[in-house]
Parts: C-alpha cells; sequence; structure tokens
C-alpha cells in the first residue's frame, strides 16, 4: 500500500478524466460522473493550496479504489 501526498487540484482533476470521469456540472462544487459505472464524485473548487490528504481518502472511497490504483492514475 503506497502513501498519499497532497497533490494540487489539476492532478486531481486530471487523474479523475485518466480514470474516465467527465466534469458534468459546476454549482458550489465541480461534479464529475464516471458514465460506465454512475458513480458521481464532487470536488471542491480550486484553492491556491493542494488537495488534504484527508480529502483525497473521501474521493477515492467514493471512487471505489485503492490508494495505490489512485497513485497509478
Amino acid at each position: 500500500m503506497s502513501k498519499l501526498k497532497p497533490i494540487g487540484y489539476e492532478e486531481l482533476e486530471r487523474k479523475l478524466r485518466r480514470a474516465g470521469y467527465v466534469a458534468v456540472r459546476k454549482s458550489k462544487h465541480m461534479i464529475y460522473f464516471h458514465p460506465g459505472n454512475g458513480i458521481t464524485v464532487p470536488i471542491p473548487h480550486k484553492h491556491p493550496r493542494s488537495v488534504s490528504i484527508g480529502l483525497l481518502h473521501k474521493i477515492m472511497k467514493e471512487m471505489r479504489v485503492s490508494s495505490d490504483d489512485f497513485n497509478e492514475l
């Protein structure tokens, strides 16, 4: 099991697109949807800071992927 490290919002969006997610809506959060499995993942708006490890864990849980799979994206 590999360790997670904070990443920027642009990198998080790239990882979601590589995993097959598409941006479908922008409201309080940017909403990404995976047409193959029907999973929806909300991402908070961009901030100058990195995405925290805690938020990355929540996003991975919603995506139903392990940290190893997430790091490979």
